[in-house]
């Protein structure tokens, strides 16, 4: 692949990821239902993820990861290993996805959320000896899930319209190298 190719994919990729947690952190705070907000950084983990495959998925993990350790002024590396990890689970799916079917997509990004919020309640709550897990995960990581899922219905289908244009960008400049 062409180097131009691969800049522009990692200007595109990082445009997306401040996007993604600027409206997570400042246009969803007003549009909170349940009292939770949609994971916008793991929507775009997984869909690139799966999309693109484990490297290119914890590429984009990483990013994710590190702007929100960044901003979050906590322990700082947590966010990183998590939504690393996130992009790697998700790329071991590659060989199952199919653009137009939403099952997977859906499916894998409610499960990452799923496990998103047990992780953050294993670092944050655990470690500080509160043990209300049934109260966290019926109030908070099932709300958030499913919300989660809902606003990636329509944020998968601007990834994959861009996952689309990456796939042409790369064969005209695969063909542009012969």
């Amino acid at each position: 692949m062409e180097m131009k190719t691969i800049l522009k994919q990692v200007m595109v990729v990082f445009i997306l990821i401040v996007v993604c947690y600027l409206m997570q952190t400042t246009i969803f705070p007003h549009l909170e239902l349940a009292g939770v907000v949609p994971n916008f950084l793991v929507i775009l983990t997984t869909s690139l993820g799966l999309m693109r495959g484990t490297k290119y998925g914890m590429g984009v993990g990483f990013t994710c990861g590190l702007v929100a350790d960044f901003f979050s002024g906590s322990l700082f590396g947590i966010y990183i290993l998590i939504y690393l990890y996130i992009g790697f689970l998700s790329g071991l799916f590659k060989k199952l996805f199919y653009g137009d079917d939403l099952k997977l997509p859906l499916a894998l990004i409610g499960t990452c959320d799923i496990v998103y919020g047990l992780i953050i309640y294993g670092i944050w709550f655990l470690v500080r000896k509160q043990f209300a897990f049934g109260y966290y995960f019926i109030h908070v990581i099932m709300p958030e899930a499913v919300y989660t899922v809902l606003v990636s219905i329509f944020l998968y289908y601007i990834i994959l319209k861009i996952n689309q244009w990456f796939d042409k960008d790369e064969k005209r400049s695969r063909r542009d190298l012969v």
